[in-house]
């Protein structure tokens, strides 16, 4: 626990991106007056990739597993609350679907075999040490945690869209079973 607090990197736009769906996600859920959606569990992506890129960087080596499991740790928790959301809220959805359950299988297992092939770019990429990286490493943190952040974020947001595609496909499908 003490090397996570001695080791914990503020780099201004994460910081600042988190900082601010913070404050949106309380603003949201406590003082907006009104019916309340499932779009809440968005803002839990970036304030969860900052957290999990500090843990993770400072932790684990920069691996194509580490950094798909820094995904699927941002992704999951934010998935789990929408799905939270849709059955506490009873948000209606569409009777009659746009999107067959076998494209919309494919969509979602091709949208997860996309963060695993973007976890193993960004595990490959390189570390910048020349002086032009100066303002890069003072807006987004050193490499390894840039590197950790972007596929948190970005993962985070693709991952979550596929498993809730992916709860939409199985719901689809236990409905016609229990009929």
């Amino acid at each position: 626990m003490r090397l996570l607090i001695l080791r914990w990197e503020f780099p201004l736009l994460p910081a600042l991106f988190a900082l601010m769906a913070h404050f949106i996600f309380v603003f949201q859920e406590f003082y907006k007056p009104g019916p309340k959606s499932w779009e809440t569990s968005l803002l839990c992506v970036p304030i969860l990739a900052y957290v999990h890129a500090n843990v993770f960087s400072i932790l684990v080596d920069q691996t194509a597993v580490s950094m798909l499991l820094a995904s699927l740790a941002t992704a999951l928790p934010s998935a789990c609350l929408a799905i939270y959301f849709f059955h506490a809220r009873q948000i209606d959805r569409k009777p009659d679907p746009q999107i067959s359950t076998a494209k919309a299988l494919g969509v979602a297992l091709s949208g997860l075999a996309l963060v695993a092939l973007a976890a193993y770019g960004f595990a490959h990429l390189p570390a910048c040490t020349a002086a032009r990286c100066r303002r890069g490493n003072e807006f987004f943190g050193h490499s390894g945690f840039a590197g950790f952040y972007l596929i948190c974020l970005w993962g985070g947001f693709v991952g979550m869209s596929s498993l809730l595609l992916l709860h939409e496909v199985l719901r689809r499908l236990f409905q016609s079973a229990i009929k």
